[in-house]
């Protein structure tokens, strides 16, 4: 849990919950995940200290040198595949910015593709020719 500053100086607290908190509790059938259960604490505990509870939702945004980092290349590869279509960027001022899902279907895809092209020579390697 994070504390800031409210603007008028009172302490104010705020969680954040990130996509891959919830996309790796995704899995668990039947399990409550955690950052769930932080949340209703949280509104618990502000609740019974009287306090109001605002939920808000901003979407992330990744630059492309986070988007080539996570993905093992180059920026100007990344640039590259920004400017052939390949993956969506949004201007933010003179910048691109890649929306977080964006880079997850432009990741799996990637992978996927890997995953086709190198099919076969795995085989091979692992059973023989």
């Amino acid at each position: 849990m994070c504390i800031a500053q409210s603007p008028g100086g009172m302490p104010s607290h705020s969680i954040t919950i990130t996509p891959e908190d919830v996309h790796a509790s995704a899995g668990r059938a039947g399990a409550r995940p955690g950052w769930l259960d932080e949340i209703a604490d949280y509104v618990r505990r502000a609740a019974s200290e009287g306090e109001q509870v605002t939920l808000t939702a901003k979407r992330r945004m990744m630059t492309p040198a986070q988007v080539a980092e996570a993905m093992g290349v180059s920026r100007s590869t990344i640039s590259r595949k920004i400017t052939a279509g390949e993956l969506r960027a949004v201007r933010v001022g003179n910048r691109n910015r890649i929306p977080y899902e964006e880079f997850r279907r432009f990741w799996q895809q990637t992978m996927g593709d890997v995953i086709e092209l190198t099919r076969d020579d795995i085989r091979t390697d692992l059973l023989g020719g």
